[in-house]
């Protein structure tokens, strides 16, 4: 069989083929030919001819649009991470406002990458929305055997799939010295270090005891109290950050995502202080500092209620 073999989906309600092309060398050897069945809900003819209409939008508004022309890969990166945490936010607040704004942030995000890959096809050559999406399907394919491609030795659960995943995950990339390499420049400081305690964890570089990770904790905290000039502090302050997350990570908790609750928190308890007080954040601040611990104090009283 040749290299360039293909697995071929067929759809079984639409009655529908497609062809997806992944290198037999990049599966396994066994069963290339295999009809995979498609979910009811992955193919959706309208869907696709919505996804086509918009890149045909965005290749026009490239063409056409003074900003839209003016856009370069690099100025376009703050635009994605805004997109991404206004996506975040939304999830924030999915049950009790809806689905709609979550629907119109996750519109923006695929805009986003849409935008991204128009730029690409002017640069390196045409059709790489075709070439992200193709290669995401075939490393879609690749990464679930236990469901395109069925073994007896198939993971049973969530963390059997997980251990599956990375595994493969790992015999694709080009082996490196350094296990960290991987981990994107571009990520929060605490979603690298939630990072870098997950890599240090599977070379056996962690502690056994999340007892043993507060102990850590508790003395880069007393590091921290003895510091005595502004660089000992920052760096006994960042050892101190460092240790919270991965105490965090053995708690089975990700900082990110709790820091970031606790500032909705905070800024929904200072929006019902300046509510209950009806006064503007000008007037606010002119406050006593027994008045704002008050009204700090009936905001939290009020929640428990």
């Amino acid at each position: 069989m040749s290299p360039n073999s293909i697995f071929t989906l067929r759809h079984s309600e639409l009655s529908q083929i497609i062809d997806v092309k992944v290198p037999s060398t990049r599966l396994t050897q066994a069963n290339r030919e295999r009809i995979l069945q498609i979910p009811h809900l992955a193919l959706n003819e309208n869907a696709m001819k919505e996804f086509d209409d918009l890149v045909r939008i965005m290749s026009r508004l490239r063409n056409e649009c003074p900003w839209d022309k003016e856009q370069s890969l690099s100025s376009l990166r703050t635009f994605l991470l805004e997109e991404a945490y206004e996506c975040l936010d939304s999830l924030h607040t999915l049950e009790k406002e809806g689905p709609d704004n979550l629907i119109e942030e996750l519109g923006d995000l695929l805009l986003q990458i849409v935008f991204q890959a128009e730029i690409l096809s002017e640069q390196y050559g045409r059709n790489m929305i075709q070439k992200i999406v193709s290669g995401l399907n075939e490393k879609l394919i690749r990464r679930h055997p236990h469901v395109f491609k069925k073994e007896s030795d198939d993971p049973q659960d969530a963390a059997g799939v997980l251990k599956a995943w990375d595994k493969i995950k790992e015999n694709e990339k080009p082996k490196s010295e350094n296990p960290f390499a991987s981990i994107p420049q571009s990520m929060t400081a605490l979603q690298r270090a939630y990072k870098i305690g997950k890599k240090s964890s599977k070379i056996n570089f962690d502690w056994s005891k999340t007892d043993d990770v507060w102990k850590q904790v508790l003395s880069e905290l007393k590091e921290l109290e003895t510091a005595s000039t502004q660089a000992e502090k920052e760096e006994e302050l960042g050892d101190l950050f460092f240790s919270l997350v991965q105490w965090a990570r053995h708690q089975e908790m990700d900082a990110e995502v709790v820091l970031s609750r606790a500032n909705l928190k905070f800024l929904k308890r200072f929006g019902e202080m300046l509510r209950i007080s009806d006064l503007s954040a000008s007037d606010f601040s002119k406050l006593g500092v027994d008045e704002k611990e008050e009204l700090w104090r009936r905001v939290k009283n009020a929640e428990k209620q």
